[in-house]
């Protein structure tokens, strides 16, 4: 598929466009994401908007100027962008050994910012799915 990241700010996708590029096997995890995000975070409206050029179109979810979290479509998956400040990046890494690799090698990483850290975590599975969950709950600790 050409247009993998959805990235045409002119053509907003269609939900049969993202189940599509998502995939057969991650597609119900992206409902179980968003099913968990209306329910544990009922104040946060999730809106299709256009990212940017690199990123293109994501599902975020906000509360007036608070980012809760974007979910970006893509080929065989999705990838959640979220920040935790740096209170909620130490209370991540008091959890590091209930993360898959992945997820632990991403907060492993240095950090680019003064005060906490940007993640762009890849969901291709529910473990994934876990470690958004815990990742969001660090987030407001």
């Amino acid at each position: 598929m050409q247009d993998e990241r959805l990235l045409n700010r002119d053509a907003p996708p269609r939900p049969e466009l993202i189940r599509q590029i998502i995939g057969r096997e991650v597609f119900p995890v992206w409902v179980a994401v968003n099913r968990y995000l209306q329910a544990h975070y009922p104040d946060f409206e999730a809106e299709l908007t256009y990212y940017n050029a690199q990123r293109g179109w994501g599902l975020d979810y906000r509360q007036g100027l608070q980012r809760l979290c974007i979910l970006f479509p893509g080929q065989g998956g999705f990838t959640a962008f979220l920040t935790l400040t740096l209170k909620g990046e130490e209370a991540a890494q008091a959890k590091i050994q209930y993360f898959n690799t992945r997820i632990r090698a991403l907060l492993n990483q240095p950090s680019e910012l003064p005060q906490g850290r940007w993640l762009w975590l890849r969901i291709e599975d529910h473990t994934d799915f876990v470690g958004l969950k815990l990742l969001l709950e660090s987030k407001f600790s």
